[in-house]
């Protein structure tokens, strides 16, 4: 099968030794999809010349996009991070509307979208596969442009109720780019329902009709919406934890934290990850259990994430700023902090050893798509024999399946240190059953289920599409 991949960024970056694979969260669920199948991706150069066709870690033809300086600015750092990203994120943080960044939206939409087409025409049997709230005009861009084109739509993101999106000015716009696709999927139902609700009441007055999953546009196509939670490699984590290699760092782990018992925290350095409420939370904890002082560590891995935003620099700042507090109030004398930080991205090995020794991994986002740090713990954990404690909060896409995980409200941070300490005294034995009906569920759902499913989708509507068309 032939697959065009549309994403923001190319999946690759220039290391110290060469061009590589990039870190991020949306090439590592979508590298098995480009082994397996004769795959164009199509992204953002980001800045960097010289950019090869293809990489020996990935068999995928890269078409880069380039951007200008002036693009990045209004386009990535404005619209898609400053409007939309609070916007779907429901409007934690205040979302920004400027009509200089909608302009430069649409503008870079239309080059994306160019550059797929090309991609498309030199490979007539392939779907297209668009990804994610930076390019939501793309699919009805492509439409225009090739009619009969199975085109699919994923939104790695969450999707806000009608009241929230229904603040964005250029809504209709947003919306009719997205049903350019023939299929429009999310990482859970709640998600789903929420965007057909949205398109029932905002697009009430085009004549769009609503008929449970489906959405019928007035030329008569029908635009179908699924939910189809991402996964990871399971297997590859599996055997990653029980790496030889993985086993000598995590016994460095367990000695740099001997005697004492360790939580957790992998985020991507962003506001709506919690993790400012997860570094209160722990420091109400050591503050109502002076027992836990000496014994009690957490680590935080904070991946970073536009630094060269000011709010982002601002929110790092206030990280760091309550972690000095904490450990100001809580170190004794000859003895370790009770707070670890580390301001980087980490080596798959390296984390798997940190869930591996972990004896409670918090994953408390405000809210969040769905979070596979998560899904990795369990899975690293139940392969190595583990008996760790998963605290997530309820409003991440990964609680509707991991739904044996201790449950927290990361609004409430009292309560949230209470949940924490739950966690930590649930017997061994609760906390093992837990992991292994989530590591199972994991394993029968991981990420080459998705992509089948996914793939599957986008090529039988399709189907359906052009044999509705020649009868």
């Amino acid at each position: 099968m032939n697959i065009v991949t549309i994403a923001n960024r190319l999946p690759v970056r220039l290391g110290e030794d060469g061009w590589e694979l990039s870190p991020g969260g949306l090439v590592t669920a979508l590298r098995p999809v480009m082994a397996a199948h004769s795959s164009t991706w199509v992204g953002w150069d980001g800045g960097t010349r010289g950019i090869p066709a293809t990489i020996p870690e990935l068999s995928v033809r890269l078409l880069p996009v380039g951007l200008s300086a002036s693009q990045v600015r209004q386009y990535y750092h404005g619209f898609a991070n400053a409007s939309l990203w609070p916007l779907l994120h429901d409007a934690i943080e205040k979302p920004r509307f400027e009509r200089a960044w909608w302009q430069s939206y649409q503008s870079v939409n239309s080059v994306f979208a160019d550059k797929a087409v090309t991609a498309l025409r030199d490979r007539p049997d392939a779907l297209a596969w668009v990804h994610d709230y930076q390019l939501m005009l793309v699919p009805r861009l492509i439409r225009e442009r090739c009619p009969d084109q199975p085109i699919g739509f994923f939104l790695h993101v969450p999707w806000p109720p009608p009241d929230i999106f229904a603040r964005l000015p250029w809504r209709e716009e947003i919306l009719l780019g997205l049903l350019g696709a023939d299929v429009v999927s999310f990482h859970t139902e709640g998600y789903r329902r929420n965007f057909v609700r949205t398109c029932g009441r905002l697009l009430a007055d085009t004549g769009v009709q609503i008929h449970g999953s489906q959405i019928t546009l007035p030329d008569r196509r029908v635009v179908v919406t699924t939910s189809a939670p991402i996964s990871i490699d399971a297997a590859q984590f599996a055997r990653l934890a029980t790496d030889p290699a993985t086993g000598r760092d995590i016994e460095a782990v367990r000695e740099q934290f001997a005697d004492r018992t360790l939580l957790l925290g992998v985020d991507r350095l962003d506001y709506t990850k919690g993790i400012i409420e997860r570094l209160l939370a722990v420091e109400m904890l050591l503050e109502r259990r002076a027992d836990m002082r000496r014994r009690l560590a957490f680590l935080q891995v904070a991946v970073p994430s536009r630094d060269d935003v000011p709010e982002y620099r601002n929110l790092r700042a206030t990280v760091e700023r309550h972690i000095g507090r904490i450990n100001g109030r809580f170190t004794e004398p000859g003895s370790d902090v009770p707070v670890h930080y580390l301001y980087r991205s980490l080596p798959q090995r390296q984390l798997a050893a940190y869930y591996a020794a972990a004896e409670a991994l918090l994953v408390t986002p405000l809210i969040d798509g769905m979070n596979l740090v998560a899904k990795e713990y369990v899975t690293v954990q139940y392969a190595r024999r583990g008996n760790g404690a998963l605290v997530l909060s309820e409003f991440t896409g990964a609680a509707a399946e991991l739904r044996e995980a201790v449950p927290c409200n990361p609004f409430d941070i009292e309560g949230l240190s209470y949940r924490i300490e739950h966690a930590l005294g649930l017997h061994a034995s609760t906390r093992r059953a837990a992991l292994a009906t989530m590591a199972r569920r994991v394993r029968a759902h991981d990420v080459y289920h998705w992509v089948d499913r996914q793939l599957a989708e986008i090529g039988s509507r399709g189907a359906a599409r052009a044999a509705a068309v020649t009868g």
